[in-house]
């Protein structure tokens, strides 16, 4: 049994990284931080005097577990407590606790100033939705060593920036065009796995551990895995890419459409109801009503008709393209 192949990311200086444009896959940018004021000022003692009494959502992780875990709510205080004196040994079997995901922004947006969002990821395209259906993307991670979040892709084909403020943290990437479906049970830091997964790709493994100051980029659809060596302390933030736009329309589209099906099954019971013979057909006898409902199911398809014409022109053309 073979060891596992693992590649290196490329790691690049800030001044010499205007746009992301020609780059497409993980890579490590150092000096994006400068003059950060959360370098310094994000001690636990920062955090325990200002939001000590926060209520906080964390993983909490069984006796020799790695990997699966429970929710519970806990005292920011209590949390740090615990983060503070974990067992430094990945290998510990006591229970460990993992905050992995503080939604900041809605608790403690202040802390928004002890930062600036690298101008190379400012651009967003989420921001161009509606505001009534963005969604928040940027938290902060307190991680203790043998905690790990196992093999997934980011939410909508987003990309995401990380930074390390504290500690170290490894990850281990596979990309996109390996076209890999993995079970609940793999790991890229199994031999089974890249044996029966991974291997027939003809890929390898990439893996980077991140220092403090260190900003990670994973563009899109990167498969990634994230284990936590020692305690530290990260920065991240999901962001919709223009060249990846078409992919995130159409996934955060089918995650809204899922509770508007229901509601238009209730619509079309409701119909096929008061169509009925003898039944009080109540806002359908009202002819202006009709005909405001079928502008609006007519534009709603027209929208779809659209794009699907437009698709279909682009299959018929694309061999002159």
């Amino acid at each position: 049994m073979a060891d596992i192949p693992v590649a290196d990311l490329r790691v690049l200086d800030a001044s010499s990284v205007s746009t992301l444009e020609d780059i497409h896959e993980p890579v490590v940018i150092r000096g994006l931080q400068t003059g950060w004021p959360a370098l310094e000022l994000w001690t636990p003692e920062y955090f325990r005097s200002r939001y000590g009494d926060h209520s906080i959502q964390v993983r909490e992780y069984e006796p020799g577990e790695e990997y699966a875990y429970k929710y519970a709510n806990r005292r920011l205080a209590d949390m740090l407590d615990h983060w503070e004196n974990a067992p430094l040994d990945p290998e510990s079997t006591g229970p460990r606790t993992y905050l992995a995901g503080w939604n900041f922004v809605r608790d403690c947006p202040e802390l928004l100033d002890d930062f600036t969002t690298p101008e190379i990821f400012s651009e967003d395209c989420i921001n161009r939705l509606p505001e009534q259906v963005r969604f928040g993307r940027m938290w902060l991670f307190f991680g203790e060593p043998g905690c790990s979040t196992g093999i997934h892709c980011d939410t909508f084909s987003t990309s995401a920036w990380l930074t390390i403020i504290k500690g170290t943290k490894s990850v281990r990437f596979v990309p996109p065009e390996a076209g890999v479906s993995f079970r609940r049970t793999d790991s890229m830091w199994s031999q089974v796995t890249y044996d029966e997964v991974i291997r027939e790709t003809g890929l390898p493994v990439y893996e980077v551990t991140l220092q403090p100051g260190d900003t990670l980029y994973i563009p899109a659809d990167w498969f990634h895995e994230v284990r936590n060596p020692e305690r530290n302390l990260m920065l991240t933030a999901n962001f919709a890419e223009e060249r990846k736009l078409l992919s995130f329309l159409a996934q955060f589209e089918t995650r809204l459409i899922e509770p508007i099906s229901v509601l238009r099954e209730t619509r079309n019971e409701l119909v096929e109801r008061l169509a009925k013979p003898g039944a009080a057909a109540g806002e359908l006898h009202d002819p202006a009503f009709r005909a405001q409902q079928l502008d609006w199911v007519r534009g709603a398809m027209g929208n779809l008709r659209t794009y699907e014409e437009t698709l279909m022109a682009w299959d018929e053309t694309s061999g002159a393209r």
